[in-house]
């Protein structure tokens, strides 16, 4: 019984490492081309100004935009890929969190019969403002 249960789970831990890999290998590789790439510089110029409200450079727009449209796996590989620092990661994270998969779960939001644009807006802007105050703590306390 204890050999099977291990079996089951040995199996079972594999998939879902090969799940984990099929998402966040990709989304490596595809960013840490762009971050080599003259593309990075411009992302960088454009969303300086937005994510400097969050006390992050314009890398962490890469991390932020990638969790938008995919999921938290995506948005780690791309925070691994991007390279950034400890309190910046933690606030990309908490944005992530707030607002991520969006356009998965807008298909879920539309089967519910729920006001798809009351719940986006509701979720950047959650995700908005936990960014500028974790972001807001991060620069006090880390900078």
């Amino acid at each position: 019984m204890l050999i099977s249960a291990i079996r089951v789970g040995f199996r079972k831990g594999l998939l879902c490492c090969w799940t984990l890999i099929k998402i966040m290998l990709p989304v490596y590789i595809c960013i840490t081309f762009i971050k080599y790439s003259p593309v990075m510089g411009w992302i960088v110029g454009i969303f300086s100004p937005f994510m400097g409200l969050f006390h992050l450079p314009g890398e962490a727009a890469v991390p932020w935009i990638t969790g938008l449209f995919s999921d938290e796996y995506g948005a780690i590989a791309a925070i691994k890929a991007v390279g950034l620092k400890g309190y910046e990661i933690t606030v990309v994270s908490i944005m992530v969190m707030f607002a991520h998969s969006l356009f998965v779960e807008a298909a879920i939001i539309k089967k519910l019969d729920l006001s798809l644009l009351f719940f986006t807006c509701y979720r950047l802007v959650a995700a908005i403002i936990a960014g500028i105050l974790f972001g807001w703590a991060g620069g006090v306390f880390f900078s």
